[in-house]
């Protein structure tokens, strides 16, 4: 172990030491140590006015530490404000391993090992603010296992194994605004477990296999503005299920199994600004179903069953809604611009996987204040020019995963006025006629690095290259291509002339024999009318003559 020493700044030789300005510590001594292959944390060698220390390791070279109270003893490191010891395999927390870092407010131990954890791990943390011990594999916390960190704001347990909360868990935890449960196994949240957290502002509890909550809770956190239940297997919601949350702004409920939302769901959470209902199975948004949402900015109510809208759903939020996402519905065209006509104020519009084809130049004409605009994963095969050149204040646009094959000169610089383009995974020709143009805005646009990361779909043989990496010179040369095209019109031009021909032939022909039977004809009476004795012969051996007279006719008329 050596030992590096600079402007009075001990620090050992597998970390970095130095000076940061952070806009909460200010200038401060961070050590950091990231370089892994660790058994051991050198902290006899770290400056004890350390105020921030990183550990971590990347994945070749993992770290396998203990934490015990190695930052209290013989000396306590009192500046110590921040700690991060994170992809170590840390297994366990030892006790009094934090005893007198009163000035410690954040400790972060995400991605270990650790498997349960208890009250004296945190004894001495009295002014600790934030804990984050998500990504372990805690399964069980006992009762009380928070209760010495009564200024915590923030309790991070995501992505663990816990199974269940017990009672009179979070005591003590009167400040906490923040918990976050997700990705838990939890199947049921009791209520009892939240009467110490009233003032919880932030609860999320996303893929924790819930199928109901108890609206009970709702009554014990009624401060609550951010609820995510995301990706659940809730079926469905009762007309009151939020009616305690009158504080709520941001309510997540996508991916879940909800087939309906009914008239006033929402209808006392007037200060709601987002909305998620994506990924569900909703096929209808009740008539009343957004009542009393005046202030709602964000409703998301993609790739869901949706083939219709009542018109009047979308009334009450006419006034304040910037963004909505279609996305991955059953909704035909004339559905969604209706809708957009209603809500003129519109600034984000989501319109991806709907299968579309084209889109009617003028199908934004009410909608001048967008500047957000995704046609992601439909059936583009021409640039939407026309469209795009009456949205003259679009700053984002998401194109790809179409069936673009070329842009032209004009398509460019249309796209060059829009700060934030995707034109990946699409059908790209890489020729000299349709990458030639691209390959030169490349270079001399605001397009560069847009047009670089662009891959060629063909031919065959460029399947997957970069257009970085192509030189004019690689792309196959477009005028075979156009004698190709030129060759196959002339063919069929000329099989045009061959059967205008043979029909021309054909009904001379058929002039001729025609011209040439009356003729005929004309003299066989001539020839009766002077023969009145040869007429009465042939008119006896009609009966005769007739059966095989059509025959005749049609061989002589033909």
């Amino acid at each position: 172990m050596s030992l590096l020493k600079a402007a009075e700044i001990t620090c050992p030789s597998e970390c970095t030491c130095r000076t940061t300005y952070d806009h909460e510590l200010g200038g401060a001594l961070s050590v950091t140590c990231t370089k892994g292959d660790m058994h051991s944390i050198p902290v006899e060698f770290f400056d004890h006015n350390a105020e921030l220390v990183v550990i971590s390791a990347p994945p070749d070279k993992p770290n396998f530490l203990t934490i015990g109270p190695i930052f209290t003893q013989p000396t306590p490191f009192v500046k110590l404000r921040e700690l991060h010891i994170v992809n170590s395999n840390v297994p366990s927390i030892g006790q009094y391993s934090f005893w007198g870092l009163h000035n410690l407010r954040l400790i972060n131990l995400t991605y270990n090992n650790l498997t349960s954890i208890g009250a004296d791990n945190f004894r001495g943390l009295i002014n600790l603010t934030d804990l984050h011990l998500e990504h372990n594999n805690i399964e069980q916390m006992p009762s009380d296992t928070f209760r010495h960190l009564t200024a915590l704001k923030t309790l991070i347990l995501s992505n663990n194994q816990i199974t269940s909360l017990v009672p009179r868990l979070f005591r003590m935890l009167a400040k906490l605004t923040v918990l976050d449960l997700s990705d838990n196994p939890l199947e049921d949240l009791n209520p009892e477990v939240f009467k110490d957290i009233q003032h919880l502002r932030i609860f999320k509890c996303r893929r924790c296999l819930l199928r109901r909550i108890n609206t009970q809770i709702y009554h014990l956190v009624p401060l609550l503005e951010e609820l995510d239940l995301g990706e659940n297997q809730f079926k469905y919601l009762t007309s009151d299920e939020f009616i305690s949350l009158k504080k709520l702004k941001k309510l997540k409920l996508d991916g879940n199994q909800l087939s309906v939302i009914v008239d006033h769901m929402f209808g006392m959470n007037r200060q709601l600004l987002v909305l998620w209902l994506a990924h569900n199975r909703l096929a209808l948004l009740a008539p009343a179903a957004l009542t009393n949402l005046t202030s709602l900015i964000h409703l998301d109510i993609s790739h869901n069953k949706i083939d219709r809208f009542h018109l009047q759903t979308f009334a009450p939020v006419v006034d304040s809604l910037k963004t909505i996402n279609f996305s991955g519905n059953n909704l035909p065209l004339n559905e969604i611009a209706i809708v957009l006509q209603i809500l003129s104020e519109i600034q984000g519009v989501g319109m991806a996987n709907l299968s579309l084809e084209s889109l009617p130049p003028n199908f934004f004409t009410y909608n001048e204040h967008l500047t957000a605009l995704d046609l992601s994963w439909n059936k583009f095969t021409k640039f939407p020019y026309k469209l795009l050149m009456k949205t003259k204040f679009l700053q984002r646009l998401d194109l790809s995963k179409n069936k673009l094959q070329t842009l032209n000169e004009d398509e460019l610089q249309r796209l060059e006025a829009i700060a934030h383009v995707d034109l990946s995974r699409n059908n790209w020709r890489c020729d000299q006629c349709s990458v030639g143009p691209m390959m030169v805005f490349m270079t001399t646009t605001v397009l560069n690095s847009t047009i670089r990361n662009l891959r060629c779909h063909s031919p065959l043989r460029l399947n997957g290259v970069s257009f970085a990496d192509l030189t004019y010179m690689k792309l196959d040369s477009c005028s075979s291509t156009h004698e190709a095209q030129m060759s196959v019109i002339a063919g069929l031009m000329l099989l045009c002339v061959a059967i205008l021909a043979a029909i021309t032939g054909a009904l001379c022909c058929t002039r001729r024999r025609a011209a040439h039977y009356y003729t005929n004809e004309e003299k066989r009476r001539e020839h009766e009318h002077e023969h009145p004795d040869e007429l009465l012969g042939r008119t006896e051996l009609g009966s005769v003559a007739t059966i095989h007279a059509p025959y005749h006719l049609v061989t002589k008329g033909s």
